[in-house]
């Protein structure tokens, strides 16, 4: 019990000193996991958090977070295929004749932080 006691203070005081990319420790702990078993997930090329369905291939974006409640950044997924249609004429990225057009700032955050997104 004691070495419990330790771990959940010593967690207590990382939380409250986090000063990482996501809202907080938690959400970091979670995102930082290759696990298949954890459901939360984030795509930077999107700027989305989602829970991944752990029975398919489903997933839901969310807009808080799971532990702190803090709201999320807005996702981009909508813009990421506006541009990708209006400016390369992708209209069916996923598709793979179209898919390895896809310049390679659209594969990461690059593009958003290029538009000041």
């Amino acid at each position: 019990m004691d070495d419990y006691k330790k771990w959940l203070e010593e967690w207590q005081i990382a939380q409250q000193n986090y000063t990482g990319p996501f809202c907080c420790l938690d959400m970091n702990s979670m995102l930082d996991n290759d696990d298949e078993l954890y459901n939360v997930k984030y795509s930077s090329k999107a700027r989305e958090y989602y829970l991944k369905s752990l029975q398919g291939p489903y997933c839901r974006t969310i807009e808080f977070c799971p532990w702190c409640g803090s709201e999320l950044p807005k996702s981009l997924g909508d813009e990421w295929f506006d541009i990708l249609e209006n400016e390369y004429g992708l209209d069916m990225p996923a598709i793979p004749e179209q898919e390895v057009k896809i310049p390679a700032e659209f594969k990461t955050d690059e593009w958003w932080k290029k538009r000041g997104l």
